[in-house]
């Protein structure tokens, strides 16, 4: 994936989502290093109408709880320091349904994704502009990782935004646990490098 900064959404079921519920949770997972990466602050946007709801706020990525298109799901958000271009795409779905995974364990919460529906937006303009040999590009990448992970047919789309970055909708038939997807993937992903200066 040429885009160095990426947002890989998975979808909620319908339901009620109480996002102040989530904060501290995610709150939790920056005390107990439950995910993998250096996080490091909450931020309640859930005032916001549409907007990204609850942000969990890292280093090399973000993750957010809302309903930024107007459907409530998870955002995972690279910023930087990802893996290299060959790894990026894979290893930012693989640290989606982590985080996932981990909020479906939460009793208290009662959210449940749907692993076969999912966006992807390629936040990066200089390296992936909106134009068609892009999206040839991407929808290819996409169609190769997903029929690899999820062993099913997959469906692309281009979803036009006004004057938005390129954004790809996929649909995976079947409807595997995220469970069952993390473990094709590698199981939970490993630490980034630390950025020089944290501790």
């Amino acid at each position: 994936m040429l885009s160095e900064r990426l947002q890989l959404k998975l979808f909620l079921e319908p339901t009620v989502v109480e996002l102040e519920a989530i904060i501290p949770v995610f709150h939790r997972f920056i005390r107990e290093q439950v995910v993998n990466e250096l996080l490091i602050d909450v931020i309640d946007y859930s005032h916001v109408p549409d907007g990204p709801g609850v942000v969990l706020i890292g280093h090399s990525a973000d993750y957010y709880v809302g309903a930024m298109d107007g459907k409530y799901g998870l955002v995972y958000s690279l910023k930087r320091g990802g893996p290299g271009a060959s790894m990026r795409l894979e290893d930012s779905l693989r640290r989606l349904v982590n985080v996932a995974r981990l909020l479906e364990q939460e009793s208290g919460l009662k959210l449940r994704f749907q692993s076969g529906a999912l966006g992807l937006r390629l936040t990066d303009r200089l390296h992936a502009p909106n134009d068609d040999l892009t999206f040839e590009s991407a929808k290819t990448e996409v169609e190769q990782l997903f029929a690899r992970v999820y062993g099913a047919q997959v469906a692309v789309e281009r979803v036009r935004e006004a004057r938005g970055p390129l954004a790809l909708g996929i649909r995976v038939a079947g409807s595997p646990s995220l469970e069952a997807l993390l473990e094709k993937l590698g199981g939970p992903p490993a630490a980034y490098a630390a950025p020089s200066g944290w501790h």
